[in-house]
């Protein structure tokens, strides 16, 4: 995966975009958060995974949420 900070490939009013193994970020959206989460799509990519649009979005967010919060039990 490429990561391009260039804001004009990105639109509709989005901070970050996955497309054709390239991440195009806008300067306000180069934060881990965003960074995983497209890290995420490109492993769905890569995997040749067949998700809907909306599934993979839910995915992605989850595991954004999971790596940055990491639930961990101690006994």
């Amino acid at each position: 995966m490429r990561i391009v900070l260039d804001g004009r490939r990105v639109g509709n009013g989005d901070i970050a975009v996955y497309f054709q193994n390239r991440a195009y970020f806008t300067k306000r959206g180069l934060n881990k958060r965003t960074l995983l989460h497209e890290l995420y799509h490109h492993l769905v990519y890569v995997g040749e995974m067949d998700m809907s649009a909306r599934k993979e979005e839910r995915a992605a967010n989850s595991f954004t949420r999971d790596f940055l919060n990491p639930k961990i039990f101690v006994r």
